[in-house]
């Protein structure tokens, strides 16, 4: 399972953005972005996350390499 760094780059990749697009529509720094990547950051708060994710397409599960949550059934 790939880390939330190497998470946040394949996302970036695959969307086919620069860290400074992703900067600014997550309205964060490029030094932020680039951190986040390098790993250099390892429990960034949810709202980051949550703008990255947004900026990305994504979600922050998605980000985060965890599973979607199951609807119980009623």
């Amino acid at each position: 399972m790939a880390n939330i760094s190497e998470q946040i780059r394949e996302a970036r990749k695959a969307a086919c953005l620069t860290q400074e697009a992703v900067a600014r529509r997550a309205d964060l720094s490029v030094n932020m972005v680039s951190r986040l990547e390098l790993g250099k950051i390892r429990d960034p708060h949810y709202s980051t996350l949550s703008a990255l994710a947004h900026a990305l397409d994504t979600t922050v599960a998605e980000l985060t390499g965890e599973r979607e949550p199951v609807p119980l059934a009623m």
